[in-house]
């Protein structure tokens, strides 16, 4: 059986037609179902742009409140700065006060030592025992002159006839505070008699 070459491309052509129509089938099946994706794809992004639309108002009432509360803490750190600067600078005051009461001590401790070996050894004439007496008088005579100066405005000085007095000038009168050249030597020390 010899087929002539018109039969074989009339058998090409129904072969192709089918394949074709095979195709088109598939094809339409496959575009449907994309169809049916995009119709879905579709609802979908309505349904979230329905959302976003709905979320947008809170999400700026949102993004202004917490604006809000921004500014505000910034506010209020700023208004506290003032205050963090103060307890820095009493930190440095309470460090310079203690290294000052420590070197005081230090200095103190050291010269009562050397006091307390000097009498150990005898050599010492207790002439710390009249600056201490004259302190307790330099303190007394001020207490007393503030004590003056509270009550009436007055005006104080050292006498200038320099016997070394220290004296409190009132409008009524003149009233010596303290003799600076009392005696305190040995003999009439009495430390009672302050």
């Amino acid at each position: 059986m010899q087929l002539n070459t018109n039969a074989i491309i009339a058998w090409s052509v129904a072969v192709a037609a089918v394949a074709f129509a095979a195709l088109c089938v598939y094809l339409v099946t496959v575009l449907k179902d994309v169809r049916r994706s995009l119709v879905s794809a579709k609802s979908t992004v309505d349904e979230v742009n329905q959302t976003i639309g709905s979320l947008q108002g809170e999400i700026q009432r949102l993004t202004h409140t917490v604006n809000g509360i921004t500014s505000d803490v910034q506010g209020k750190l700023q208004a506290t700065d003032p205050l963090f600067d103060a307890v820095r600078d009493v930190g440095v005051m309470l460090r310079d006060v203690t290294g000052t009461a420590r070197e005081t001590a230090h200095s103190f401790s050291r010269a009562m030592r050397r006091k307390a070996s000097e009498i150990d050894s005898g050599a010492a004439k207790l002439s710390w025992l009249r600056y201490a007496a004259l302190g307790m008088r330099v303190v007394s005579g001020l207490k007393n002159g503030w004590q003056q100066a509270s009550r009436k405005p007055q005006t104080q000085g050292v006498d200038q006839a320099d016997n070394g007095q220290v004296y409190m000038e009132s409008d009524d009168s003149v009233q010596p505070l303290l003799n600076v050249r009392q005696q305190t030597d040995r003999e009439s020390y009495d430390p009672m008699n302050l």
